[in-house]
């Protein structure tokens, strides 16, 4: 790995550049793209592939340090795991938002979306599934993580995380692309970036599945229990079985000297997506 400073590297030129990824993205889908008509399908495909442009045509032009390397050869079984932590995370936040909902409802205020601003037509699905994970992959983690790896895995992880969760300028969707994102970042270092896309593929895809299933009778809904049910089972062995193994030195890379927390662009970033998510979340009831 580069041992260049973080600082050095261009990052505050990343930041700008993600900065301009999430207006770039709310101006298109808010503003542009509607007033031409477009479904709703369309406008996620064109917004995403347009923002996306932004972070990732950037990094092709400035040097980033030497990506980190897999550390192991995933297997089936790494993957149910990873992909069942993140949806047993998603099923505790659903658990969670009738309470969170009792904190907003003082004020007048809730953060659920709209009642029928879900719908699920193929554009839609083909973009949940496939391209947004692929697109997100590549400037959360190929990107942003990736250029955030000399100041330390953990810190790598959770400040890429915290972006990708800011960005969704959602409330629940953010919380839940946080506790994702710490899983997508986990598999990236471990086991490449090919790896985190397949997990955030699968975790999409069933997601969609789900809605899909939702008030189709008796047997969709005991499918909808099995695929709640299992990855909190299989999440539960899994780090059963892990706390049961003997300790080891961790194999993830540690912080070098130069990382700046005080870098100006990176906080106009977190606070531009903060306040664009607040703003965005809340509508009275």
């Amino acid at each position: 790995m580069s041992t260049r400073s973080p600082a050095r590297s261009g990052l505050t030129g990343l930041y700008l550049s993600l900065l301009a990824y999430g207006a770039l993205f709310g101006l298109l889908q808010l503003k542009i793209l509607p007033a031409l008509g477009w479904s709703e399908g369309v406008v996620l495909l064109v917004c995403s592939l347009a923002a996306s442009a932004v972070p990732l045509v950037w990094s092709r032009f400035v040097p980033a340090p030497q990506g980190p390397r897999p550390l192991f050869l995933p297997g089936a079984g790494q993957l149910v795991f990873l992909l069942s932590v993140s949806l047993t995370g998603n099923l505790v936040l659903m658990l969670l938002t009738p309470w969170m909902e009792k904190l907003w409802k003082p004020f007048g205020l809730t953060a659920l979306p709209t009642p029928g601003d879900e719908r699920l037509t193929p554009l839609v699905a083909l973009y949940i599934c496939v391209v947004g994970p692929v697109l997100e992959e590549l400037v959360f983690r190929g990107v942003l993580l990736r250029r955030l790896s000399p100041a330390g895995a953990r810190v790598a992880v959770v400040l890429s995380a915290l972006c990708f969760g800011l960005m969704h300028h959602d409330l629940y969707q953010g919380l839940s692309a946080f506790w994702c994102g710490l899983v997508f970042g986990y598999a990236y270092l471990q086991y490449g970036l090919l790896f985190s896309v397949g997990v955030h593929m699968a975790g999409n895809s069933i997601a969609v599945l789900l809605q899909w299933l939702q008030d189709r009778g008796t047997a969709a809904s005991l499918v909808i229990l099995l695929l709640a049910a299992a990855p909190v089972l299989i999440t539960l062995v899994g780090v059963l079985r892990r706390l049961r193994r003997p300790r080891t030195a961790s194999s993830l890379p540690g912080p070098q000297p130069g990382f700046r927390w005080a870098a100006p662009a990176l906080w106009a970033l977190l606070a531009f997506d903060t306040i664009y998510l607040i703003l965005a979340s809340f509508r009275r009831v």
